[in-house]
């Protein structure tokens, strides 16, 4: 019977299977309440339910904030929010990086793929969390389209202005190991067209990795629209959100933990979810592949 460890170091695969399962199984839970608690609570996010700083109790077992709104629904609903905004942040991200990474590999012109790679080096070369910041403070955390709270179209225009190229450095380097593999040689001898060739041949295994890499990246995602919120630059009150909700606690840890720590543990909890998937998909032979 085979061992789930291996001596040389590397993850077998049924401790990547594991992994992923464990991940899938926390991420979900976090979901599912994200989804269900604030159908079935009988509060609104910003009801005021009860006297403030009530204490985790049966009827409210997150306790109740600064003016009396409960902080389990406040904190779920937010967590929604979030979740919300990092799915569609990593997922355009992950395609036009993807895209770009690979136009650029794929040209056989130096030129091109010289000045594409100049202006990723360019995206990356700022830290990402200061030019998210930056961005969001120039286009203006205040502004709001449609039913969009205040702050939310600020986060997502950055985003996609900052998180794009790191998936396009990894998308063109990727298919610069591909490009002159014999599927796509014989591919361009077929006289199949350019675009086929992107899109059937590399873009489905540039993806691969890309996709991989995307499930690592939404920790950051998450973690970085708490960080702007709790910075007071992000999605704004009364809006909830995991990093509003910890920022407004923050004065009263010493007599109110709760209000900080509930969103703070939940966010924690998604987090760790996350880094299993993400563990399992990275790691040489963690999953069947």
């Amino acid at each position: 019977m085979s061992a789930w460890w291996r001596r040389d170091g590397r993850t077998s695969p049924r401790r990547g299977r594991g992994s992923l399962c464990a991940g899938a199984l926390v991420l979900g839970a976090v979901v599912l309440a994200c989804v269900l608690v604030p159908i079935v609570s009988p509060y609104s996010p910003n009801d005021i339910v009860a006297t403030p700083f009530v204490s985790p109790s049966s009827s409210h077992p997150f306790g109740t904030d600064s003016v009396g709104r409960d902080v389990l629904v406040r904190t779920f609903v937010g967590g929604r929010l979030d979740l919300i905004v990092a799915t569609i942040s990593v997922l355009c991200s992950l395609l036009i990086g993807t895209l770009f990474g690979i136009l650029a590999g794929a040209s056989r012109r130096r030129g091109v793929d010289a000045l594409a790679m100049r202006i990723v080096d360019a995206v990356i070369a700022f830290p990402f969390i200061i030019l998210i910041l930056a961005l969001v403070v120039v286009v203006g955390s205040d502004r709001s389209i449609g039913p969009a709270p205040a702050g939310l179209p600020a986060t997502l225009i950055a985003f996609l202005i900052a998180g794009w190229a790191y998936y396009a450095r990894l998308a063109r380097a990727e298919t610069l190991a591909l490009r002159d593999r014999d599927y796509i040689v014989a591919a361009r001898l077929l006289g199949y067209s350019r675009a086929r060739i992107v899109v059937r041949h590399l873009g489905r295994s540039v993806l691969r990795v890309t996709g991989a890499y995307a499930v690592a990246d939404a920790i950051l995602f998450v973690v970085v629209i708490a960080s702007l919120s709790f910075l007071g630059a992000g999605i704004q009150p009364p809006t909830s959100e995991w990093g509003s909700i910890m920022y407004e606690g923050r004065g009263f840890l010493g007599t109110a933990w709760w209000i900080t720590v509930a969103p703070g543990v939940v966010l924690a909890i998604t987090g760790l979810g996350l880094s299993l998937i993400a563990d399992a998909l990275l790691s040489p032979g963690g999953v069947d592949r």
